[in-house]
């Protein structure tokens, strides 16, 4: 048994699981808390079903956290971040108050989109996504594996972006090739018999809001390169292997799973709930379920176990309120279980984590959370407690100390259910690591702990990401320390004195939303936990936090790029002037800025794509600013019952500003004609489908170039797939009618939508599965993704540059994707060169197909309400396979910035933007002068050119030899400063020598030109 334990040695890796959130603590207004985090979208309801039970505790809960004072920027509300996307995801009058299995569901879907959808790669349209990273920033792992021997090879497993690997210590990363489709990777573990061989475990069944769905277990026997899944963890068996909490292997090859399925503790007495614990003895091919009916019965949550032998075992369950979870422990291979009462709480706890000393194996040690609420220990810490018995005995440790910014929360914060680990360096066993929040660590084996890390930098202490769910150690080199958190992996060389950032390079941030300027310089996205991010420079994939905490809604003004807009959560809105550089409140007069009880989570708001002065946002009322977010006038009445705004838009038409909001209850309003000044006097009528299915509105997007065209997207999934549909639908009448584009659809939320640039049939979606494309106006739907990006990954936010009709996804998961879309004209080059007033644009192309010509738009930048005008056309070639070459002049230009794009138009009317990578300066003329005309000699006309420094009163005369005037060309005319040229027309004077003479309050000159014959 020593020999079998021991061997285990070469690595120790903890992997964080987590148990049911069952009556996780509601937050208070952010203003109020410490953390600057958020646990944020996808699946589980465990904390949510309980919620009205537990009104009078929960409120208590909250009570005590408003009495504490927030020291370092925002704070952490993990309840109402749980609460935002499950509520989002089951938002349906059908299943909402079901307990609906999300999990299954979006598997469903995504079956069925593989059977029914054209795959991307037959898609030669859909080979132009490339990724946009981030690749510097990274996002939550829950799991890292270390070769053995080969302690460079190391394999982390993201919860939303699937599993990746480094063969040089982390320098660089490359993603494993896999079928992954939930690419939700929870837990893996090496075969220590065969450490090529790795097990990866699918789902987060913690109870974090963001908890992305599993799909059973899956098998790499090269270490990480490529993966299967396992036959005997799907199809019939899908539901036991729902979200495996913890893989465990031993040294015989022994495979341990600890299971739950969504349902377990959620649908009350007499339900069969499945998962459990379950041991392959073959590799996988088949399992057998050891625990007893005691736990699956009482609906449990496994959070960890620790197996000595196939007879021998520990195995942790969570204190759900049910029934008396703790720490069980069979010697008899599950036929029964004690449960282990000797030194250990009996009440107010629920998950707890374990660590087993790797020299002397009989010494374990288990974190329990606690759920004391008027103690301000829920969600933290309970105790830490060592055996030296195998876990029949147990004695507790010191306390760790409170975290450096507060008297009165532990290092696990308020949330030991989402991130709790302990672990035992293989080195130094008297050296214990625990994470949560933040993390300690005692050199005396848990007499005394000091504080390792801290999530901020004032404190003195290394800057690690919060959030920390593993503690994984090199197994060869001492002293060499790795945690994987919600900010990816970070490692340390001195046993946590410091700390560095492995991330570069691995792509798997979740993205609530993104936004882009009109020529692309300048792009931002909201996340979950990594704050705002703003992408370095177009072609980077390198971003910078811009803004902490979590991110949600992004907007960037249309006329001036250095100005953008962020939330962090509830509508607390600020605002950017220097490109992201500082960052202000812009909420004057939006009193439901922050408030919880108004705005969802992650509340919506949209700049006006027409006039960026304007802007609207959503509580559970509709707010806009036509001042750039100077103020906020409310301008609709508040909604009652509870519902809010989940969706607006608002744009400018012939007769002004039509705005639209959508809610969780599924209703559509507009108002045609909206006037700040009237306030809520404004009318809205109520536009809603006849068929809406209740869900949240999650879009309302209106064509660009006609905006009585609008698309309408729908979260929630429904009972009778496909049938229901209610996905997307349709308007050609501004909303007065509306067509279900979904009928052939997946049975799956539908996140975000934006139009072709020049098909007026085709729009692309982002779903909960991935991006979809119709090019026949939802008749039939193709898989877009998959080829270059993630095929199934959840895509929140769908955005198409206006410069050039890229399309960007933000996914929730990993990270930022490009596409650019193949043109029927390949250009080569296009460039733009300034010569005193003019600009001279030149470009190339290699082939061209039924082209049309190219329209010149022009674009002058940093002016206010300013727009894309059309300065010329230039034939093109019709189809062509040779190279050509074209030229336009854009003249008569005042001072300032200009970008230019080409639309290049096709004989049926389609069109595509080509834009011009950087900007074109007209400068200022230093001094006056007064250019030669050319030609000269001339017949019948000639151009005169000045150039004017300062604004100033212009006269420009025409003489004979004899001084006799013959024109008037400028008379008296106030000319800003800059370069101008006006035309002489001849034509009815003879032949001979003529002067030219500026005049201006200070400065003139008189210049000679000759007609010729």
């Amino acid at each position: 048994m020593r020999k079998l334990i021991s061997s285990l040695i070469p690595v120790i890796l903890i992997a964080s699981v987590l148990l049911d959130y069952k009556d996780s603590p509601v937050s208070c207004l952010f203003s109020n808390l410490i953390f600057k985090k958020e646990l944020s979208t996808n699946n589980l309801r465990s904390g949510i079903d309980n919620y009205s039970e537990k009104k009078e505790e929960l409120s208590l809960r909250e009570k005590l956290r408003k009495e504490k004072k927030s020291l370092a920027g925002k704070e952490d509300d993990p309840f109402n971040s749980l609460k935002f996307r499950y509520d989002m995801l089951s938002s349906n009058k059908e299943i909402k108050n079901k307990s609906p299995d999300l999990q299954k569901l979006r598997s469903d879907a995504i079956k069925y989109a593989m059977e029914n959808f054209e795959p991307a790669n037959d898609n030669p349209l859909a080979t132009s996504w490339s990724a946009l990273g981030p690749g510097n920033i990274g996002g939550r792992i829950r799991s890292i594996v270390i070769h053995p021997s080969t302690t460079s090879h190391i394999l982390i497993g993201a919860v939303a972006g699937g599993v990746w690997k480094t063969t040089n210590g982390g320098l660089n990363w490359y993603e494993s090739e896999t079928d992954l489709n939930p690419i939700s990777i929870s837990t893996m573990a090496y075969d220590p018999s065969l450490p090529t061989t790795v097990y990866a475990g699918t789902g987060e069944g913690w109870g974090n809001s963001d908890a992305v769905y599993g799909g059973g277990v899956y098998k790499s026997t090269d270490f990480g390169d490529t993966w299967s899944l396992l036959a005997s963890t799907s199809g019939a068996s899908a539901s036991l292997f729902r979200n495996v909490m913890k893989i465990y292997v031993d040294a015989s090859g022994n495979i341990y799973a600890a299971t739950r399925d969504t349902r377990s503790k959620m649908g009350g007495p007499g339900l069969t709930v499945s998962g459990g614990l379950f041991l392959s003895t073959n590799g996988g091919t088949n399992w057998a379920k050891i625990s007893s009916t005691t736990f699956t019965e009482n609906y449990f949550t496994p959070t960890d176990v620790l197996p000595y032998s196939t007879s021998e075992i520990l195995y942790a369950v969570n204190n759900n309120g049910i029934t008396l979870g703790g720490i069980y422990r069979t010697t008899n291979g599950g036929t029964n279980w004690t449960l282990i009462t000797s030194g250990l709480p009996t009440a107010d706890y629920r998950r707890i984590s374990f660590a087993q000393d790797p020299v002397s194996i009989d010494v374990v040690y288990a974190v329990f959370q606690s759920t004391d609420v008027t103690s301000m220990g829920d969600g933290g810490l309970k105790g830490i407690y060592k055996s030296t018995n195998r876990g029949v005995d147990w004695t507790a440790l010191g306390t760790p100390p409170k975290i450096a910014s507060t008297s009165s929360l532990s290092y696990l914060g308020t949330q030991g259910w989402y991130d709790n680990v302990i672990a035992v360096d293989p080195f130094s066993t008297t050296d214990l690591y625990v994470g949560g929040v933040d993390m300690m660590k005692s050199s005396n084996g848990g007499t005394n702990w000091f504080q390792l890390t801290y999530w901020h930098s004032f404190y003195g202490t290394p800057v690690v990401h919060a959030d920390h769910h593993v503690i994984a150690f090199d197994p060869i080199t001492s002293g060499v320390v790795y945690s994987g958190n919600d900010g990816g992996i970070y490692k340390s060389t001195n046993s946590g004195v410091t700390w560095t950032s492995l991330n570069n390079g691995l792509p798997i941030t979740q993205f609530y939303s993104g936004a882009i300027s009109r020529t692309g310089t300048a792009m931002y996205g909201g996340t979950q936990d990594n704050g705002h991010l703003k992408l370095n420079a177009p072609g980077s994939s390198d971003w910078t936090m811009v803004v902490g905490g979590d991110g949600g809604y992004s907007a960037v003004d249309q006329t001036d790029s250095s100005i953008a807009y962020e939330e962090y959560v509830f509508l607390a809105m600020e605002k950017t002037t220097n490109s992201g550089v500082s960052w202000a409140g812009c909420t004057s007069g939006l009193t439901d800025a922050g408030s919880s009880t108004a705005s969802l989570f992650i509340a919506p708001f949209a700049i006006n794509p027409d006039s960026s002065r304007v802007l609207i946002a959503g509580s559970n009322r509709v707010w806009v600013t036509d001042d750039r977010a100077g103020s906020w006038t409310a301008v609709s009445d508040a909604l009652l019952g509870g519902v809010k705004i989940s969706a607006v838009t608002i744009s400018s038409v012939p007769h002004g500003l039509r705005a639209f909001y959508g809610t969780t209850d599924g209703k559509v309003f507009v108002c045609d004609s909206l006037n700040i000044t009237l306030g809520t006097s404004n009318t809205w009528l109520d536009i809603t489908p006849a068929t809406s299915s209740g869900a949240w509105v999650r879009r309302i997007v209106p064509r660009p170039s006609d905006k009585n065209h609008i698309l309408l997207c729908y979260a929630g999934y429904n009972t009778t797939p496909p049938l229901d549909a209610e996905h997307i639908y349709y308007s050609t009448t501004s909303g007065g009618t509306w067509t279900d584009i979904s009928f052939s659809f997946a049975n799956v939320p539908v996140h975000s939508a934006v139009f072709d640039g020049g098909d007026m049939s085709t729009f692309y979606v982002g779903s909960e599965i991935g991006v979809y494309r119709t090019t026949n106006t939802g008749t039939t739907w193709s898989l877009f993704s998959g080829a270059g990006m993630p095929a199934y990954v959840p895509v929140d936010e769908l955005v198409m540059q206006k410069g050039t009709g890229y399309i960007m996804a933000f996914t929730h998961g990993r990270g930022a994707f490009l596409y650019t879309k193949p043109l029927p004209v390949q250009l080569v080059s296009f460039s733009g060169v300034a010569i005193g007033n003019s600009v001279t644009l030149s470009w190339v192309t290699s082939s061209e197909i039924n082209n049309s010509g190219f329209e010149i738009q022009r674009l002058k930048t940093g002016e206010v309400n300013t727009d894309w005008v059309k300065v010329g056309f230039v034939v093109g070639s019709g189809n062509t396979n040779e190279i050509k070459n074209y030229s336009f002049e854009d003249n008569n230009l005042t001072p300032g910035n200009y970008t230019y794009r080409l639309k290049q138009i096709d004989y049926n009317g389609n069109y595509e933007f080509h834009g011009l990578n950087s900007s074109v300066n007209i400068g200022i003329p230093g001094k006056f002068v007064l250019n030669q005309n050319y030609p000269n000699p001339f017949n019948p006309e000639t151009v005169i050119s000045f150039e004017i420094p300062i604004e100033s009163k212009i006269n420009i005369t025409v003489y004979d030899i004899t001084g006799r005037l013959i024109s008037k060309l400028v008379s008296g005319q106030i000319y800003q400063a800059g370069v101008y040229q006006v035309s002489f027309n001849a034509g009815n004077i003879p032949s001979g020598v003529y002067f030219y003479r500026l005049e201006s309050e200070k400065f003139t000159e008189t210049k000679r030109m000759v007609k010729i014959k």
